[in-house]
């Protein structure tokens, strides 16, 4: 029973670094492009079809806590992998409140832009 449970234990490692080695892969020639993760479009009434693009602080900022919250729960896990870690509530509100903030902003430019215009 003990051999069962090595080899489900060595076939999660092997899928697991099968997934990161072809994500690194597709990374590294070109198949997955990060060219603008960090931009978001918004209405601009001089360019030729009504968007520009530059930095969005919301996306950052959503980036930088997703990636904070996952590797730490990561750390976790490798600390203690019998069982799954206790998120606290204090982790997920902030997780929430990133989400809501960069989803937030998503509906501002959507729903608001539109009425800024009008009155330029």
């Amino acid at each position: 029973m003990r051999t069962l449970a090595t080899v489900v234990c060595w076939e999660g490692v092997v899928l697991l670094v099968g997934f990161f080695g072809i994500v690194f892969w597709k990374l590294s020639t070109g198949g997955i492009s990060l060219n603008g993760l960090l931009e978001g479009e918004v209405r601009d009434s001089n360019s030729d079809d009504g968007f520009s693009s530059q930095a969005s602080v919301g996306r950052a900022q959503s980036l930088a806590v997703t990636l904070f919250v996952a590797l730490w729960y990561l750390l976790q896990v490798i600390h203690n992998p019998r069982e799954f870690p206790k998120v606290s509530d204090t982790m997920l509100a902030a997780l929430a409140g990133s989400q809501t903030i960069y989803l937030g902003g998503k509906a501002q430019a959507m729903f608001l832009g539109p009425l800024r215009n009008l009155f330029k």
